[in-house]
């Protein structure tokens, strides 16, 4: 009775709650989850776990080979977490117990060190220790380590690294040399593994985490070496000097070793290292392929001496065969048979390039009125456009179209005629231009441009020894036939004859390291009572002639020009020249300029800002530094103030009658022509 009469309350107390019972379901569908197989094989696991304390030797050594026989069958397949992994991870620290207090024997203990160097792959890293799968990996029983898988032997990669930088670290700069063996050790073994199951870039990394990238030749085969260096390639763009080229010696040593010797010598140019470039060609025997590599030097500056010393060809007609290869001497006819294959030979106009009939309201409505300034652009544009082709409709026209010299149509008239219809430094412009149209042409475009030299026109002879330089733009010729024109002209008295010679110099032997027109041009830069424009062409011309080389005379010189002149002089517009040539003297040199960059912080500030972007620009040109990239930013984000800048200007002006700005930009010679190289760089 005392039950029937209880409160409707008190049987909801005694009731689980709503919230319990979700609970319990939850819970009963988790241990459903597992269907027998998996529940039989999750109580073998954990018997096993027990059996491994065993005191008898033989009972632990077969439940730990039955572990292990387990995660060896379900590591074949990666595509969800292995069920023997998932069912023994919750027993990793009773393992680990285990492992302390076993004495012997010491090979029960290296079988269960390498179960738990399996299972301590998902332990999070602990500063300042030994990472957990890598210490029981180097007590294991150091068998084949790819039987344990893929993701296991990336795992132990990383770890590696890791313990290797903290070894480092432990030991401080100063420090003892650190013993590295036994990680070595294991490196030996995973190296190979990653290199027979496509894993170059792992490989790679590795191997630059250890610095001991040099065994990696060793383990290279044809069929992997093009994804090897390929991934070389990509990683030399990131690391910081001198790692970068320690990377691309690798890669060259990858390509000799499988005789790929054109792609050696690509890394070679890319070095930069003379006797590297010298190996290369000598261990080719194929003729071809030292054609091949001729072609390749010669593009990229660097010809080798084939008729003497270490690369020496006996045979006679081979020799002559290189070197005109190797020369350029032949550069304009493969190039002008190039453009008969794609029937591209016919010259154009500007006025094909402008288009200007398609644009309403724009074509002349009377008859053409010749301007200077249009004419000036027509000569760049008719330059570029028809560079190297040999001929164009304004300048190689024929002589018999002077009867048309008052029509004032593009393409009208002789080439005198056009070169006359600009002014001033255009017509230094129009005469240069015909370099850009013969370019590479020496034996034919060189008696063309002749006539130009002994013109009465001082601007027309500084335009024609101008055009001398942009012809013989990366040729060699045994006569030297562009020093032979152009150095007299170095020392006439008028300026723009002059910067002519000097430009046409620059040009001509670009990249080359041409002792004499150092030899020339340095007493130019030194002298304090030659103009400003004079000396700042012809730091320039150093800085092409001896590019990336930091040639110690030409360095010495232009600094020397920047210290001792006065700070008047150092305000003309053309000081930047002398900053541009002292830059491309240290260009892709990255840490060799940290000399120069000082110094260049005690000239006057007017002066020494813009010379250290350039001198830093240059030297880190293509390097990929991150740190140089995020520097130039900041600066481009600063906000100078420039009312002292404009205060000096307008006294510049006032003093030079306000046309040094024009002359700056008069006086800039056409740019090199698409193809024109500067020594490979």
């Amino acid at each position: 009775m005392a039950a029937e009469k209880a409160s409707p309350e008190d049987g909801k107390k005694g009731e689980p709650s709503k919230d319990d019972a979700k609970g319990k379901k939850k819970e009963e569908k988790k241990e459903v989850e597992l269907s027998d197989e998996d529940l039989a094989l999750k109580e073998n696991l954990e018997l096993m776990v027990t059996r491994s304390s065993d005191s008898k030797a033989g009972v632990a050594k077969l439940a730990m080979e039955t572990m292990r026989s387990e995660i060896k069958s379900a590591t074949s397949s990666m595509t969800s977490v292995p069920k023997p992994l998932k069912f023994l991870r919750p027993h990793l620290q009773t393992l680990k117990d285990t492992f302390a207090k076993m004495k012997k024997p010491a090979e029960n203990k290296k079988l269960l060190a390498d179960i738990i160097s399996l299972l301590a792959m998902t332990d999070a890293p602990v500063e300042n220790v030994m990472p957990e799968s890598l210490k029981y990996r180097l007590l294991g029983s150091g068998e084949d380590i790819g039987t344990w898988g893929h993701e296991y032997v990336r795992n132990l990669a990383s770890e590696i690294g890791t313990e290797y930088h903290r070894r480092q670290e432990e030991a401080g700069p100063d420090g003892m040399e650190v013993d590295n063996s036994d990680l070595m050790g294991l490196v030996n073994e995973i190296i190979p593994f990653h290199m027979k199951h496509n894993a170059e870039p792992e490989a790679v990394d590795l191997l630059i985490e250890v610095e001991r990238l040099d065994i990696l030749a060793d383990h290279v085969t044809k069929e992997n070496h093009a994804r090897t260096c390929l991934y070389l390639f990509s990683c030399s763009s990131y690391l910081p000097e001198p790692e970068d080229a320690e990377v691309l010696k690798v890669a060259h040593a990858i390509f000799m070793k499988v005789e790929k010797y054109t792609e050696a010598m690509r890394v070679a140019c890319r070095l930069g290292v003379q006797e590297t470039m010298e190996e290369t060609f000598n261990a080719a025997e194929d003729k071809l392929v030292r054609r091949q590599m001729c072609y390749m030097l010669a593009r990229h500056g660097h010809p080798l001496k084939l008729d003497e010393g270490p690369c020496e060809v006996t045979d006679g007609d081979e020799l002559e065969e290189l070197q005109t290869i190797m020369s350029n001497s032949n550069l304009s006819a493969n190039y002008l048979t190039l453009a008969r294959d794609l029937d591209v030979m016919e010259a154009k106009l500007p006025e094909d390039i402008y288009k200007t009939h398609l644009m309403e309201g724009r074509a002349p409505a009377g008859a053409a009125v010749d301007s200077a300034r249009a004419n000036l652009a027509s000569t760049f544009v008719n330059a570029f456009v028809n560079a190297g082709f040999g001929q164009d409709k304004l300048l190689t026209t024929s002589e018999g179209a002077e009867g048309t010299e008052g029509d004032g149509s593009a393409g009208a008239g002789s080439n005198v005629s056009w070169i006359f219809k600009n002014k001033d430094h255009g017509k230094m412009s129009a005469a240069a231009s015909l370099g850009s149209i013969l370019l590479w042409d020496v034996e034919d475009g060189l008696p063309r441009v002749d006539n130009y030299l002994y013109s009465m026109e001082q601007q027309v002879v500084a335009g024609g020894l101008l055009a001398v330089g942009l012809i013989n733009v990366n040729v060699r010729n045994d006569c030297d036939p562009a020093y032979g024109l152009l150095y007299e002209s170095v020392s006439k008295e008028d300026s723009s004859v002059r910067i002519g010679a000097i430009m046409g110099l620059g040009l001509a032997y670009a990249g080359c390291q041409k002792e004499e027109v150092q030899e020339l041009l340095v007493p130019i830069i030194t002298d304090e009572s030659i103009p400003m424009d004079v000396v700042a062409f012809a730091a320039l011309s150093l800085g092409l002639v001896f590019v990336g080389t930091c040639h110690e005379e030409c360095v010495q010189a232009i600094v020397q020009a920047l210290m001792l002149r006065p700070e008047k002089d150092l305000e003309h517009p053309f000081t930047k020249f002398l900053c541009l040539g002292l830059g491309l003297l240290f260009l892709q040199r990255q840490g060799e300029v940290e000399a120069t960059l000082e110094v260049a912080k005690t000239l006057p500030p007017r002066v020494s800002e813009f010379l250290q972007v350039t001198l830093e620009v240059c030297a880190y040109a293509g390097s990929g530094n991150v740190l140089k990239v995020q520097a130039m930013l900041a600066r481009c984000g600063e906000h100078p103030d420039l009312e002292g800048e404009e205060t000096a200007a307008e006294g510049e002006g006032a003093a030079a009658g306000e046309s040094g700005e024009e002359e700056s930009k008069d006086w800039l010679p056409p740019p090199p022509p698409p193809g024109t190289s500067f020594g490979g760089r």
